[in-house]
């Protein structure tokens, strides 16, 4: 058995609580029981991945509500799945912007319409060309040159380096917010910016027009979202899923995360390794505190 929240196997008994037992890990400390659920949480762990993967892949919380009751026998309401969504994108979210992913460097960036909160936002998306890899995804209430330069800058972010190539429609923002993210007067690691594709130019952007249709059948059945906050996490955790969860057909049934040399596949993994990489963190800020407090004294 391993420990849920670092994942090591050096733990030990510690006592039992209303007949259940308890354990205790060596390592971080942290005592739990020893039952097949996620730190913190009473339901089967396989339950929690179940309903996320059941939700991206296309059903409301509703279905997903009455289908782990059919499978598993769990009686789940639909807040429950809508905050296991919520928890899990969120935390997961934040590991997955540890990894490196190795991408070809030819990038293509389009923006599309959603629905939020009764009005039309925009939803931007940019994919590497090899790979599939869903870059940079970015939400807002207009296409202005802030929104532009951010999502750019998210971008550089996920792929720790440069591109070889920017392709884009022919809005003149782009200019502007290339000129202030990717812009040097250096011949290297300069980046190429190719606009006004289509399908008639020599680059088109079908790829990321091909993304947004995935997105847009997902989002049909939800007839929008609510408000912008829980959008933005629901589509963060749209965009792990399509990276780290859903195979696809042109990679031969890999995922772009495995394409681009990430080996780390589905929900439950990513779940696992972020609590794990949570964890760690955890306990290198509280050495660092107590080192602090020891060269005070």
């Amino acid at each position: 058995m391993r420990c849920k929240y670092c994942q090591t196997e050096d733990i030990k008994p510690s006592g039992s609580v209303n007949g259940r037992k308890l354990v205790k890990c060596n390592n971080c400390k942290h005592r739990f029981m020893e039952n097949d659920s996620l730190p913190k949480m009473r339901v089967n762990k396989h339950v929690i991945v179940s309903a996320i993967n059941l939700y991206y892949e296309g059903l409301s919380v509703r279905k997903v509500s009455r289908q782990l009751s059919e499978i598993f026998g769990e009686k789940v309401s639909q807040m429950t799945v809508w905050k296991w969504l919520q928890k899990y994108s969120k935390l997961v979210s934040g590991y997955v912007k540890t990894l490196s992913p190795q991408l070809s460097g030819k990038w293509h960036h389009d923006e599309t319409v959603i629905r939020c909160d009764g009005r039309n936002e925009w939803f931007w998306e940019m994919i590497d060309e090899d790979t599939r890899f869903l870059v940079a995804s970015l939400l807002s209430q207009d296409r202005t040159l802030k929104d532009t330069i951010e999502v750019f800058r998210k971008a550089l972010e996920t792929s720790k380096q440069r591109p070889q190539a920017l392709f884009v429609d022919g809005s003149h923002t782009y200019d502007r917010a290339f000129n202030k993210v990717f812009y040097t007067r250096y011949k290297v690691n300069r980046v190429e910016l190719v606009k006004r594709v289509g399908i008639r130019a020599r680059e088109t952007n079908n790829m990321v027009e091909r993304l947004h249709e995935t997105l847009k059948e997902r989002t049909k059945i939800m007839r929008g979202f609510k408000n912008e906050d829980s959008a933005k996490l629901i589509l963060e955790g749209y965009a792990i899923n399509y990276n780290y969860a859903r195979p696809h057909l042109s990679l031969k049934g890999k995922t772009p995360a495995q394409e681009a040399g990430i080996e780390v596949k589905g929900w439950k993994t990513l779940i696992e390794n972020a609590i794990q990489n949570e964890t760690i963190g955890t306990q290198a800020n509280t050495q660092r505190a107590v080192e602090a407090v020891q060269v005070v004294q």
